[in-house]
């Protein structure tokens, strides 16, 4: 103790230099808890763009289903819609129809056909799992799941030449292998951002598709979106065990890309606070070289006095300390403050 009282009143002997040395440091302190905090809320950003735009963050398929997208591989509409709603870590869920397509736009040699993915939708289900419809860039989105209105992909509808109010005839095969046609309305176009996905993708009403397809009362997967999309790996462990029959399958798994990702920022931010701890380190030992060959002769007389070299060298190793952490909680409690206030008044980064 008092060791540790001797080297808190020897910091203020040249308070310049201690002052200074604690500025420093706490300034690196706010200044790297600030950049994680942004670097982790564009990283989480990303993820929710690509999961609540299109995907959600769990899905829950029949086996295999999301390697070979078989039109047979189905699961029953109502049967799991209430159990995982009853989970209070659920947000939303969405039921889902997918089939393959010719559409086709126009008559006669002024008109163009297309192959395209049917995307089948429930609209007001939807809504509880991704932004779609926040992407809609011209017309409207689709009004029920028993409608007949499409929605085409920004480059599926350049391709076909297709314009709003006018109308689509798709033609495909059924599940039990007879022709399926049906004509469709264009509501609307939709630009979810990835050109690939835009070039092939049409969206309708849930039922009508089934009904298209011969599907009636099946659906293809139930896309879940959860309140935390961090925790998504964790929840679709959880309730495996209680859907033997079908694969629950988190974004972790359908956006590997984006995993990978993430995985690299985990690496980087211990490289990043590694170095900065270094740097800091830097700091301190610099300040107490020199201030050691400042107090030399003050330590020969502790010395003569009676202090031994391994007290003089905690007393050091003290100081150090002290300087270190008041500096490091005083900036640590700066850049989290900064943090929570940017968190609630996001920084527009448009204009880059």
């Amino acid at each position: 103790m008092m060791l540790l009282k001797l080297g808190y009143r020897n910091l203020w002997r040249n308070r310049r230099r201690t002052v200074l040395t604690m500025i420093a440091i706490g300034i690196a302190t706010t200044m790297v808890i600030l950049m994680l905090g942004i670097y982790d809320g564009m990283f989480w950003d990303m993820i929710e763009s690509a999961t609540e735009l299109y995907h959600g963050h769990v899905k829950i398929t029949a086996k295999k289903y999301l390697d070979e997208h078989k039109m047979y591989m189905t699961l029953p509409e109502d049967e799991l819609r209430e159990k995982i709603l009853a989970d209070s870590r659920v947000r939303g869920v969405a039921g889902r129809v997918r089939g393959f397509a010719l559409l086709s736009f126009g008559e006669g040699e002024s008109g163009h056909t297309q192959p395209a993915e049917l995307f089948g939708i429930d609209p007001g289900e939807e809504r509880t799992v991704t932004r779609l419809e926040a992407h809609v860039r011209e017309g409207s989105f689709i009004s029920g799941a028993d409608s007949k209105d499409i929605l085409l992909g920004t480059g599926l509808a350049k391709r076909l030449e297709a314009r709003v109010g006018g109308e689509v005839v798709a033609m495909g095969q059924g599940s039990d292998g007879s022709i399926a046609a049906e004509i469709f309305h264009v509501s609307g176009i939709v630009d979810t951002g990835d050109p690939i996905r835009d070039v092939s993708l049409a969206v309708v009403g849930r039922k009508t598709l089934q009904s298209m397809l011969v599907l009636d009362g099946r659906i293809h997967e139930w896309a879940i979106s959860l309140k935390r999309p961090i925790a998504a790996e964790t929840w679709a462990r959880e309730i495996r065990p209680g859907i033997p029959d079908a694969d629950v399958t988190s974004w972790y798994g359908f956006l590997p890309q984006m995993k990978q990702i993430l995985d690299y920022w985990y690496a980087a931010r211990y490289i990043f606070a590694l170095i900065f701890y270094f740097a800091v380190v830097l700091v301190a030992v610099n300040t107490m070289y020199m201030m050691f060959f400042e107090r030399l002769r003050e330590f020969g007389i502790m010395g003569a006095l009676g202090l031994r070299i391994r007290k003089l060298s905690l007393l050091i190793l003290i100081e150090g300390f002290l300087i270190s952490s008041i500096a490091g909680i005083a900036g640590g409690i700066a850049g989290s403050l900064i943090s929570l206030y940017m968190y609630g008044h996001p920084v527009d980064l448009s204009m880059f």
